[in-house]
């Protein structure tokens, strides 16, 4: 598996990122099977590339989450700021001329 690039990503919905992640920990399982077996020298170094690629991916559905959340909650403060302004409306001064 060659090297994952973020900013591809991103562009991925949830599901497919969880797939993908499902996909690397089998990989990665099988690679650490082959190093305990004795296995090949470019299996070994591929296991680095793996746990990379995990982490990335980890990485993107955390930011994700993170983003939504943000979202979320701008959305219930915007509404907040209206109830406030309807219960406390601004002051009006009259100013001596």
């Amino acid at each position: 598996m060659a090297r994952i690039k973020v900013h591809e990503l991103r562009t991925q919905s949830k599901s497919d990122l969880l797939n993908q992640l499902k996909e690397l920990k089998t990989e990665l399982s099988l690679l650490r099977v082959a190093k305990v077996t004795g296995g090949a020298p470019n299996k070994l170094s591929k296991i680095k590339v793996v746990r990379l690629s995990i982490a990335r991916v980890l990485t993107v559905i955390s930011q994700k989450q993170k983003a939504a959340l943000r979202e979320a909650y701008s959305i219930i403060e915007d509404r907040e700021g209206e109830k406030e302004g309807e219960v406390f409306p601004k002051r009006k001064y009259a100013i001596k001329a």
